[in-house]
């Protein structure tokens, strides 16, 4: 007699490494790869809930520039990690957040 067993592994924590406000009301983020994700989730918004104000991008690389954003904000910076499994996305917990400087005109 055999069994299907089925295991769910969650991606890691992320952790933001860098947030740098860019001349030209931009923010680029940057953070550790992760050789079990198949891809990052990135958010930036002016609430620390994240509630609203929110911009949001899912990509396969290690780094991101936030474009279009508000002169003279402070944004809020998340990732977490995302691991596509078939049809199934299973998603890592939300790193910490991370305040970044004033975006710059």
């Amino acid at each position: 007699m055999s069994k299907k067993v089925t295991i769910k592994v969650s991606p890691k924590k992320q952790s933001v490494k860098s947030v740098k406000a860019v001349k030209g009301k931009k923010l680029t983020v940057k953070w550790a790869k992760d050789k079990m994700a198949s891809g990052y989730q990135v958010q930036v918004s002016t609430d620390k809930k994240f509630k609203k104000n929110v911009k949001s991008k899912s990509l396969p690389k290690t780094s991101y520039t936030f474009t279009k954003l508000k002169a003279g904000k402070k944004y809020y910076v998340r990732i977490r990690s995302f691991k596509k499994s078939g049809k199934e996305t299973l998603n890592g917990s939300w790193s910490k957040v991370k305040l970044s400087s004033k975006v710059k005109k």
